[in-house]
């Protein structure tokens, strides 16, 4: 017989030991913004809810503006954080952060997918990881032929010709073509 696993009293938890404190490092492009609130903007992007009006949130947040400044003035203000190009690299970069982040979630719920038969993208996440781990390969052969035999012809041709010519009209069998130097002639 197998002996039933001893409960646990309560209140008695082992404590857990603290993580090391980590300190989430800025990337170049948060760290070329001119301050901290511009930084303090780009980070409340990704606080508030989306939609109209987010960037004046996070404008707000950041403490852009003031008490008094008006809702035309506070727009204004976000629309030009929104735009500045330094502001949006640095979005990018935290945009990449999130993404990276959120890749073990994604393996987690495409493996239960997989996991499932019963559901009705079962074979389109099948499909997906294939094409990743054994992507499908084409082979393609190009096969370019140049025949320039009737060039070579119409060349002996044209050069016959003029051999002809200059044997008719008694010229000198070669031509001399190299530019006489301006000095030499002085």
């Amino acid at each position: 017989m197998i002996p039933a696993p001893k409960k646990r009293l309560k209140g008695k938890r082992r404590e857990v030991a603290p993580l090391e404190p980590i300190d989430a490092k800025d990337g170049p492009a948060m760290l070329a913004l001119p301050s901290d609130r511009h930084r303090a903007f780009v980070r409340a992007l990704y606080q508030v809810r989306p939609g109209h009006g987010a960037n004046v949130k996070a404008a707000k947040l950041a403490g852009f503006g003031c008490v008094t400044s008006s809702p035309q003035s506070m727009a204004t203000i976000a629309s030009r954080l929104a735009h500045d190009e330094r502001v949006q690299a640095a979005i990018y970069e935290e945009d990449q952060k999130h993404i990276r982040a959120s890749a073990p979630r994604a393996i987690r719920a495409l493996s239960s997918l997989i996991e499932t038969p019963s559901h009705r993208d079962h074979a389109r996440g099948i499909a997906m990881v294939l094409d990743r781990v054994h992507p499908a390969e084409t082979s393609h052969t190009v096969r370019v032929e140049h025949d320039a035999t009737p060039v070579f012809k119409e060349t002996a041709q044209v050069m016959a010709r003029i051999a002809e010519l200059t044997a008719r009209f008694k010229l000198p069998a070669t031509i001399d073509v190299t530019p006489q130097n301006s000095e030499a002639t002085a």
